[in-house]
């Protein structure tokens, strides 16, 4: 998409949200789990990407797409914080790519 002119952009209200503040090494620890969590959300969000080519479009399913990870990672933190920090750090230490291997 080609911003031009006759283009207008949302507002930073409207694109202002809570942000994932979390290391690289825990987005890997939860991906799987994230991934299924947020599956409905993510779906809506990348159809809405493909159908209308547009991100202005699809500014409420991304919102909802961050607001379903939040959600996740403070049950994790609720449920198994320590387990979950154990494995996050695991993955930080044990490889250069973060590989999920022995």
């Amino acid at each position: 998409m080609v911003i031009t002119n006759d283009i207008s952009l949302p507002p930073d209200e409207e694109l202002t949200v809570q942000e994932l503040n979390l290391s690289t090494s825990a987005l890997r620890a939860g991906a799987f789990h994230l991934g299924k969590h947020c599956e409905n959300q993510n779906n809506e969000f990348m159809l809405c990407r493909q159908e209308l080519d547009d991100p202005r479009a699809c500014i409420s399913e991304g919102k909802a797409v961050t607001s379903c990870a939040l959600d996740f990672f403070r049950k994790v933190k609720k449920t198994c914080h320590e387990e979950f920090l154990q494995y996050a750090t695991c993955l930080d230490k044990s490889s250069g790519n973060m590989a999920f291997g022995k």
